[in-house]
């Protein structure tokens, strides 16, 4: 059930209740004044009895009066919500902070009703009518697993939900030891949903929100609403109520191989069909669901549009008689003093239709006991079952082997990675869509894709192959091989020409032109090799000694005693590069790397002595230079003007200049000396002192 708030439960019952609503299609909003009517079926039973382990899509028809159509596939949310216009103060007994309505809205929220997606569509006058189905009818698709089997139920689900899109909730609970053993070929993704679903007691629907939802059903289920007899407007009780005590699995439907769990009449018996289940999981969905009990109805209500199918539900029923056409024994009257049964059914069928009100419909379908008691067959139905149990059957497969009227014979893995078909015409072998192995008998060709692999064989005409393996000897007159030549030896007395070849063994010839790639773990050759590419995992110049070789790590040469002396590597695609000189002790002396990160080109080594056997200008250095540690010129240096240090012009001019004004400066400078006059304590003395100017310097 959708949770609704508070008041749109209290006005969903009221009889003078008034609908709005409106429908988002592909994120556009379109009111009441668009929408001509509407009608929503959902559906968890889709036949004449309970069941488990569906996944029904659920269906939209809508009217729209629109000037244009809607383009295909478009996404369609219809919305219902409640008027609140008639409300008052005296109305108001909700807390105040739980009421998230705005003052002007008047009306409640909008409570979606599924996700649909427009099928197909109809016009007629200016009125389009448009079918549309929730999100698993895009599960109506083959499964082909990626997994590797046995694989876990959930792991599968999960691999369904991911490659559609799916999303779904907490109600989804699938057993962790549950598994599939192998892939389930044949099937599409809802079926493998909903066979999922089924083993683990439940059946699949699509939540109002566009969330997938299980429905999982148990015995002793509590109501989760209560209706009173005001709430509908008529029910009618089908049948008896349903009670189921024992359960028939079908695992294998083609020789009707099950499993079964409990005891109990056909009446009595729930049929269920799903190839995944095993005994034991029969033994749990019988102790899920022994003694589960529904009452088989037709309900016509008043409008809950917040119900959700698989929702239990009860309902009250007014049963009371007269006492006069009461001719059952006092003991055995078992109606309440008030007359008003009360019942408990599930919600397997419901449908909404908006004309302006809103109707809902209520099934809850049943068998009746009747037409489960006997099921006789006559003279011609055990005929014609007996031609279904031994006839071999045109596009029906028998453990991977088909019969098809236009293939012939058709053998498949249940994965479809490989299928061979078998006929009068051809022989197909496929492997992963592409055929590996094809003999056309018309035109009599032999097609082979792989690699040929033969102990010895002649060959009296011209042989091509774009692959193939040859573990023995292999003679022939003439061959041109456009594809890879494998062979451990073979000889070859005329020109052997490949695009490509393999050779694990020792290969001789007296001549030959290749013009692809020529591989080969060994090999002597006494004339010339020509090809645009020579491609293996080691390329020497000689096997021991002096030598360069060329592999993957780089390129290296070795001197007499095996040693490494250059060598050109890198350390990642994207990092160092570097080409580095070792000494005849191993040890590096030198290195020129190239880093791609910084763009730094550098020169390393103990000691590097950079000279020249020219004497004009032997050694020149372009750019800026910077040295990092201290420069040491030991023969002099020439040709470095003061012009030629940035900013050293400029910094000499400002000290010459502060020099001359500090020299002027003091050159005419001259001051006042004051020493005051006196006579050494003598009166008689003359005074002597006064005021003094110094001359200059």
């Amino acid at each position: 059930m959708y949770p609704i708030s508070p008041i749109f439960a209290d006005y969903i019952k009221r009889l003078d209740k008034t609908y709005k609503v409106k429908a988002l299609i592909n994120g556009v909003e379109y009111s009441s004044a668009d929408i001509v009517e509407f009608e929503i079926e959902n559906i968890l039973a889709a036949g004449d009895e309970f069941e488990i382990g569906t996944a029904i899509p659920s269906k939209l028809i809508m009217k729209l009066r629109l000037p244009d159509a809607i383009k295909p596939n478009a996404q369609v949310i219809p919305y219902l919500a409640l008027s609140l216009e008639s409300m008052t103060w005296l109305d108001a007994k909700y807390p105040w902070q739980d009421m998230h309505i705005p003052w002007a809205s008047g009306m409640t929220e909008w409570l979606p009703l599924g996700e649909f997606y427009i099928d197909s569509r109809e016009k007629i006058n200016d009125v389009w009518t448009y079918t549309c189905y929730d999100k698993l009818i895009m599960a109506d698709v083959a499964y082909i697993s990626q997994l590797n089997y046995p694989a876990s139920q959930k792991a599968v689900f999960d691999e369904i939900c991911s490659r559609i899109g799916f999303t779904y909730d907490s109600s989804v609970v699938i057993n962790p030891s549950y598994q599939i053993q192998a892939g389930p070929a044949g099937y599409t993704c809802r079926q493998v949903l909903a066979y999922i679903a089924g083993a683990n007691g439940a059946s699949i629907y699509m939540g109002k929100d566009g969330v997938m939802r299980f429905k999982r059903f148990a015995s002793g289920e509590q109501a989760a609403v209560e209706l009173t007899t005001a709430d509908y407007i008529r029910v009618k009780q089908l049948n008896p109520i349903k009670t189921f005590t024992r359960i028939v699995v079908t695992y294998n439907t083609e020789d009707g191989l099950t499993y079964d769990a409990g005891s109990g009449d056909e009446n009595h018996t729930l049929y269920v069909e799903n190839p995944f289940v095993t005994q034991a999981q029969v033994n749990a969905l019988y102790m899920q669901l022994n003694g589960l009990s529904y009452l088989p109805l037709n309900m016509t209500a008043r409008g809950f549009p917040q119900f959700d199918q698989g929702d239990v539900i009860g309902f009250e029923q007014r049963e009371g008689g007269s006492w006069i056409d009461t001719n059952v024994a006092w003991q055995d009257l078992h109606i309440p003093w008030d007359g008003i049964m009360r019942y408990t059914t599930y919600i397997l069928r419901q449908t909404y239709s908006f004309k302006g009100g809103l109707t809902h419909k209520i099934d809850a379908p049943s068998k009746s006991e009747q037409q489960s008691e006997f099921q006789l067959e006559g003279g011609l139905t055990q005929q014609v079952n007996r031609l279904n149990q031994n006839t071999v059957r045109y596009g029906k497969p028998y453990f991977g082997v088909t019969h098809s009227r236009t293939e012939g014979i058709v053998i498949e893995r249940e994965d479809h990675k490989s299928k061979l078909t078998l006929n009068s015409d051809k022989m197909d072998w496929q492997v992963n869509g592409q055929s590996s192995l094809f003999y056309d008998a018309l035109s009599n060709r032999l097609k082979f894709t792989g690699h040929l692999e033969a102990a010895t064989g002649t060959f009296s005409g011209n042989l091509s192959a774009a692959g193939g393996t040859f573990t023995g000897t292999l003679e022939g007159v003439d061959g041109t091989f456009s594809g890879s030549l494998q062979a451990a030896t073979g000889s070859f007395s005329g020109s052997l020409e490949a695009a490509t070849g393999t050779f694990s063994g020792n290969l001789q010839a007296a001549g030959g032109t290749f013009t692809g790639t020529l591989e080969g773990v060994d090999g002597t050759f006494s004339g010339t090799v020509s090809g645009a590419q020579i491609i293996g995992s080691v390329l020497k110049t000689a096997q021991l000694g002096r030598r360069i070789e060329i592999d993957q790590a780089g390129l290296r040469t070795y001197d007499g005693q095996n040693r490494v002396r250059i060598q050109i590597a890198t350390t990642t695609d994207n990092t160092l590069a570097a080409l580095i000189f070792r000494d005849a002790n191993g040890s590096n002396v030198g290195e020129l790397n190239s880093y791609s990160s910084s763009g730094q080109f550098t020169i390393f080594g103990n000691r590097i002595f950079i000279g020249s056997n020219s004497t004009s200008n032997p050694i020149m250095l372009m750019g800026q230079t910077t040295f990092e540690g201290e420069a040491v010129f030991r023969y002099g240096m020439r040709g470095i003007n003061i012009s030629n240090i940035v900013d050293l012009q400029t910094t000499l001019t400002s000290l010459q200049s502060q020099i001359n004004s500090l020299k002027e400066s003091y050159s005419n400078h001259s001051h006042r000396v004051d020493i005051g006059t006196h006579n050494h304590g003598n009166a008689s003395n003359q005074n002597w002192g006064g005021t003094f100017t110094t001359s200059r310097p």
